[in-house]
């Protein structure tokens, strides 16, 4: 266990250890979904020159988001599947960022019950328990069927054989997504899960099968490659994951052998806008949209994606309550916007900050705060950038600092 408030001031740009990996400094850009992927293949030239931009700008760890485990583990077309044919785009990748002296890592995920992937069309999504998928309602799945204990199985390898491929390319650690309402996110959600066999019921039993993810990829990369778990605080919504479950949760997951917990919270079907906080970017996705069925699933989406008050490290309070009952490192994101919210955050209880809306709004935004040119982030989280995914890929519309994406038609 540790203290809530410590007395050292820790040094944010120094080199810090995250478990066998020694980073530049305590600040990792978070995973944001880029927009570089079209369909399913990473644009070696853009995907590269956008994670660059943030190596260059000083980063310690840039987080590439999102890698399925699988093809049906994708919510839409254009996000990558960790398969062979894609790693030597991704070594290329990797070596864009390590030239600049930064770590590289990678987000591992699973859609589950939420994919709106159009090879799923005619077939049933697949969570851990039967129910409806609303994101898909449109594209052909609007129903969701539970995992069976051997597909579980065969989950859990995918997981391992996508973190081994992660170490082939050249990445130096791995996040296991277990969030924001994706797979384990789902397991984990006492409103998702309603199995009733040892995958269900109480908080333990639901983070069974994360579990089991998190000790295969131990088992598949060793114990010198980091493994980061970003994990709910809060669903957000009344029936979700509470403090108390995750917990629960984190305690299984550092008894396990996780190296550190990036502490989020929302569930993208749910209460989206629980992650984001600020204005609605919604009607702007709707814009950007090509056809007319996404823009109709955008519009029947618009319950999820109200706007909510914004403030700094507003995942803070419910992180303390979580930090009285661990000791592994945590990483804290949300509303990290200035200098002094990251001095904040590492006297408060985290190791590290992930920074995405600022970072997408200054690539050198690191930079600049250890030079003392800026002590805040320009980003006024309007939360276009979401939008800009669905349109040149994600970049912050108050400047052109990150490259537009490659189409394809």
């Amino acid at each position: 266990m540790t203290d809530t408030i410590s007395t050292d001031r820790i040094d944010p740009f120094a080199p810090w250890r995250l478990g066998s990996l020694e980073l530049r400094n305590r600040f990792i850009k978070a995973a944001t979904f880029e927009g570089h992927c079209p369909g399913g293949l990473p644009d070696r030239e853009g995907l590269g020159q956008f994670h660059e931009a943030f190596a260059a700008g000083g980063i310690g760890l840039c987080t590439v988001s999102y890698g399925s485990i699988e093809p049906g583990g994708r919510t839409f077309d254009d996000q990558m599947c960790l398969q062979d044919d894609i790693l030597d785009d991704l070594k290329a990748i990797t070596e864009r960022i390590h030239r600049h002296g930064a770590k590289a890592a990678i987000q591992l995920a699973h859609c589950g019950s939420s994919s709106k992937w159009s090879g799923w069309i005619g077939r049933r999504a697949r969570g851990p328990s039967n129910g409806f998928n609303s994101l898909g309602t449109f594209v052909g799945t609007p129903f969701a069927r539970a995992l069976k204990k051997q597909e579980l199985t065969e989950l859990t390898q995918q997981y391992r054989s996508a973190a081994e491929r992660a170490k082939a390319a050249g990445f130096d650690a791995v996040e296991l997504h277990m969030g924001h309402g994706y797979l384990l996110s789902q397991f984990l959600s006492p409103a998702v899960n309603k199995r009733k066999d040892e995958y269900g019921g109480s908080a333990e039993n639901r983070a069974r099968f994360p579990v089991e993810v998190l000790q295969a990829v131990r088992q598949g990369i060793g114990d010198h490659m980091p493994i980061i778990v970003k994990m709910n605080l809060r669903d957000g919504f009344r029936g979700g994951v509470e403090i108390e479950d995750s917990i629960a949760t984190a305690k299984l997951l550092e008894a396990s052998g996780a190296d550190a917990l990036v502490l989020s919270g929302g569930f993208s079907s749910k209460n989206a806008m629980y992650l984001f906080r600020g204005p609605t970017f919604v009607e702007e996705l709707i814009k950007v949209q090509r056809r007319k069925i996404d823009k109709l699933v955008y519009r029947m989406a618009r319950p999820v994606l109200k706007s909510q008050p914004f403030e700094e490290l507003y995942f803070l309070e419910l992180a303390k309550q979580l930090r009285k009952e661990v000791s592994l490192p945590l990483i804290c994101v949300g509303g990290v916007q200035s200098l002094a919210s990251v001095h904040r955050a590492l006297t408060e209880g985290y190791q590290a900050v992930q920074l995405g809306r600022a970072l997408i709004h200054d690539p050198a935004l690191v930079r600049h705060y250890q030079e003392g040119s800026k002590t805040e982030s320009g980003c006024t989280v309007c939360n276009l950038c979401v939008a800009e995914m669905d349109r040149d890929g994600v970049r912050c519309v108050l400047n052109d600092a990150l490259p537009a994406r490659k189409r394809i038609d």
